[in-house]
């Protein structure tokens, strides 16, 4: 596996980490109409609470929601799987070196550092489209944390 894959896989999933929060705090936001932390740490920070559960949330909230960046972020999150799960490099017996297979189409070798330059062009446009909306129903962002939350609803 090429050395730099370790640091894009880290930056894709750090950035991915940052666009759940971001969808963490519209959802907070639409329920809650302020940062509210018991929320957020027992229910959307959960290990149980999927991404895909967040996003069909978000999806249902946001009346109007774009198509394109909808499709992007099911793209970023796919790409941010195949990050966190499709890991070690494989190699026929008796050779050196091996590859990372593409599990949807095992006879091609994923590109990570593709697939690391899709998902920081799309992630661009789909922080600015979810921080626009988190803007516009009143979510509060403070330097360091996602969401100004308080302790009470």
């Amino acid at each position: 596996m090429n050395e730099s894959v370790p640091i894009l896989r880290s930056k894709v999933i750090e950035s991915f980490i940052n666009l759940e929060c971001l969808v963490n705090a519209i959802i907070t936001q639409h329920y809650f109409k302020r940062g509210y932390l018991p929320f957020l740490l027992e229910v959307l920070y959960d290990e149980n609470c999927s991404f895909a559960l967040k996003r069909n949330v978000l999806l249902k909230i946001v009346k109007d929601f774009d198509e394109n960046i909808k499709n992007d972020l099911y793209r970023l999150n796919t790409i941010r799987n195949i990050f966190a799960h499709c890991g070690p490099e494989i190699s026929p017996i008796n050779e050196s070196g091996g590859r990372v297979p593409n599990p949807r189409k095992l006879e091609e070798e994923i590109n990570f550092l593709k697939l690391h330059d899709e998902f920081m062009q799309k992630e661009s446009k789909v922080i600015g489209y979810l921080f626009n909306i988190a803007q516009q129903i009143g979510a509060q962002f403070i330097e360091g944390d996602t969401i100004n939350a308080r302790s009470h609803p």
